[in-house]
């Protein structure tokens, strides 16, 4: 198995972070019970809600000898399924109970990587390190982007591929914490979007134009933005049935690549 080569950063989890983490920990066993059947459909690689086929989406390309980190990465399906099609993986958790389900997904699939116990806001690991790092509703969407963001650029190699999934911010203005369900109201300032939290986890959401303004600040280019409709006839365990039709109607979850711009050449 290669080792995960660590360069420990010295920075303290902040009192999000540490919230985020016993969030985890608490509900991981419940999140396995009410999502891991829809996770393992097909070969894993699904993105999204409604688990959308990595073969129709064509986000990640060809990963063969390719070095990937997977941020957040939960119990590791999709990086159990990206080694199995020859990618060189690391799977990156917060949470010792997700990384537990993932060592047990690894060894029910017979395959090996590193996991690594670490904040996707303070990556223990060399720049430059990573052709690929990505997640789907991972670490993105539970870490401050104005730290993950530099991290995954930091990372990355010169054209590397920075790839997530989360919600838009368009959800994020519409969601009714009483309710716990989106609506068609908007009730909060779409400026002020950053730290949004819930009764357990902070989740992070910025105005698509700071997205914009932080990735290219770090040398990112933006390459698509995908916003994904509900499938006519989808189903998933992460929505109530009365949000599909709003997910039908309007935009529920978003996939941003970004591209790591070349070092230019001294003339």
């Amino acid at each position: 198995m290669r080792s995960a080569k660590r360069e420990p950063r010295g920075v303290d989890l902040s009192s999000t972070t540490r919230r985020n983490q016993r969030e985890w920990d608490r509900t991981a066993g419940w999140f396995e019970a009410r999502h891991g059947a829809t996770l393992s459909r097909g070969n894993a690689m699904g993105w999204g809600l409604f688990h959308v086929p990595e073969r129709r989406l064509h986000i990640l390309g060809d990963v063969r000898d390719r070095d990937v980190l997977e941020l957040g990465c939960g119990a590791a399906r999709w990086s159990v399924a990206l080694t199995r099609r020859g990618a060189r993986v690391v799977g990156l958790d917060l949470s010792s109970r997700r990384l537990e389900q993932a060592r047990k997904e690894s060894r029910h699939a017979r395959v090996e990587f590193p996991l690594l116990a670490a904040s996707a806001e303070s990556v223990p690991l060399r720049d430059a390190s990573f052709d690929i790092v990505f997640c789907d509703f991972g670490a993105m969407t539970f870490a401050d982007p104005y730290h993950t963001v530099p991290e995954a650029a930091r990372v990355l190699r010169p054209g590397g591929l920075l790839a997530f999934s989360t919600w838009t911010p368009l959800h994020e203005l519409c969601f009714d914490r009483g309710r716990d369900r989106v609506g068609r109201r908007l009730l909060r300032p779409y400026f002020a979007l950053h730290r949004i939290d819930f009764s357990g986890a902070v989740e992070f959401q910025l105005p698509y134009g700071e997205w914009i303004r932080l990735f290219r600040e770090n040398g990112l280019g933006v390459e698509t933005l995908m916003e994904l409709p509900a499938p006519p006839r989808g189903r998933t365990t992460f929505l109530y049935p009365a949000e599909i039709p709003w997910a039908r109607r309007w935009p529920i979850e978003v996939i941003w690549r970004a591209r790591k711009e070349p070092v230019p050449v001294a003339r």
